[in-house]
């Protein structure tokens, strides 16, 4: 777990360091579309590492320990890596579609873009390991990673809170890609994940239909 625990110290002590100086940097080192806009590219991966709060870092950073754990050991260090920012980059870049209705000024920071590539990519490299997200209870991955796209798809256009659903939605796509093209049972893997979507979708009607 080197590289989960490397990143989750690397988290902290970024929020230690913020809070010494908190508005300015979180406005000039946070992700918004007028900073890229304005030339400040390293946004797109310093947003990455502040957080707002301290529940919101903990919140964070239980999650990576969980899911970070859970996968490391299956892939290769660059993959992690890869998978990691990328996700975090392009859920940034989120921001720039219409569709999602950010305004240009809308500050975005936050590990949970770069975390929900490591939900994509575990659902299909690892999709039978034990895992404790998005609840306390254990599951394997891919039931965890196809939760997770469903609560998040269901979220993508809410207005409502601070929390960016669509970075997490490009982030979770972007690790299923990579997980997809990196395991060796992509059919399989995905008729199971496939299955799994459908039966979550499906089960609000069947509890309506029993129990109506």
């Amino acid at each position: 777990m080197k590289i989960t625990l490397t990143l989750i110290s690397i988290n902290i002590i970024a929020f230690v360091l913020s809070l010494a100086n908190f508005n300015p940097i979180i406005e000039n080192y946070g992700f918004s579309v007028n900073n890229l806009l304005s030339g400040h590219v390293e946004t797109l991966v310093t947003s990455m590492f502040l957080h707002g709060s301290f529940l919101h870092l903990a919140g964070n950073m239980v999650a990576l320990l969980f899911l970070g754990g859970a996968i490391e050991s299956k892939v290769k260090g660059w993959q992690y890596l890869l998978v990691y920012f990328l996700a975090g980059i392009l859920g940034n870049l989120s921001f720039f579609i219409p569709l999602f209705g950010f305004d240009y000024s809308t500050i975005g920071i936050g590990a949970s873009a770069a975390i929900s590539g490591l939900v994509g990519l575990g659902t299909f490299v690892s999709p039978g390991k034990l895992t404790m997200f998005p609840i306390i209870i254990p599951i394997p991955f891919v039931i965890a990673g196809a939760l997770f796209l469903m609560l998040t798809s269901a979220m993508l256009f809410s207005t409502e809170g601070q929390v960016a659903y669509p970075a997490h939605f490009v982030g979770i796509i972007t690790g299923a890609i990579f997980g997809f093209l990196w395991t060796k049972h992509r059919i399989r893997n995905s008729i199971i994940f496939i299955i799994l979507v459908l039966l979550i979708t499906i089960f609000p009607f069947v509890l309506q239909v029993v129990f109506g």
